[in-house]
């Protein structure tokens, strides 16, 4: 089972709790748990068929209205992943080839120096709004433990960053799996790598926090024909 649907299986299980504490309730208490049912219905349902434009992520921030309807979940994923940032051992960011840095979501006082690009592939959570500021801020909504819905889209962007000068920096929440992911697409853009395993094996030496799945490897080799044809 995928990553995705692990999360959406949770989300779901959690969404049915709270709808049944709103049956057993009445008044504010039924509302309040009505809508953490609706969030995690919305959510779960993101998950299930990889659609991050369930929360409306545009140029960094959450479109409101969708933010209001699915806030109880974005809440409980925005504490985890201060959480996990927190908590993790490796380092924020590491730069894979010159000028190609791949890491976590960080403010921009903490952003490599001189960084000339930001893109930035989570999708739950808004960038730090000095981030956003920028010049050079993308924003490319992907789920956590998803992959780019559209394929024309990245492979769009992924050879336009293929192409651009200056430090290059590609994050998630954590640098471990979109980044990764989308770094290794670059690198098979640019003819830095030959093939999906080489392009992977240069970005878990460069980043050995890199935690790929299986999802993450079977988008790759579907897109390297597109990111490799000259």
């Amino acid at each position: 089972m995928t990553k995705c649907r692990v999360l959406a299986a949770g989300i779901g299980a959690g969404g049915a709790l709270f709808f049944a504490v709103g049956l057993a309730t009445d008044g504010v208490a039924r509302l309040l748990a009505w809508w953490v049912t609706l969030a995690c219905t919305l959510s779960a349902f993101a998950y299930l068929t990889n659609r991050p434009g369930v929360y409306g992520k545009r140029d960094g921030r959450l479109v409101p209205w969708r933010a209001i309807a699915t806030l109880p979940f974005l809440v409980a994923y925005g504490i985890a992943a201060t959480i996990r940032t927190g908590m993790r051992s490796h380092p924020t960011w590491n730069e894979v080839t010159p000028g190609l840095f791949v890491g976590g979501r960080v403010p921009a006082a903490e952003l490599p120096p001189g960084t000339a690009q930001v893109v930035d592939f989570t999708s739950e959570i808004p960038a730090p709004a000095t981030v956003r500021r920028h010049r050079g801020y993308r924003g490319h909504p992907v789920l956590d433990g998803g992959w780019p819905p559209d394929e024309t889209s990245f492979a769009a962007l992924v050879r336009e960053l293929a192409g651009a000068s200056g430090p290059l920096y590609l994050h998630c929440i954590s640098g471990r799996g979109r980044a990764p992911t989308a770094a290794a697409a670059v690198l098979l853009a640019r003819g830095a790598a030959s093939d999906v395993a080489t392009a992977v094996e240069l970005v878990k030496k460069g980043r050995p926090a890199t935690a790929l799945t299986q999802t993450d490897i079977a988008f790759l080799e579907r897109m390297a024909p597109r990111l490799t044809d000259a």
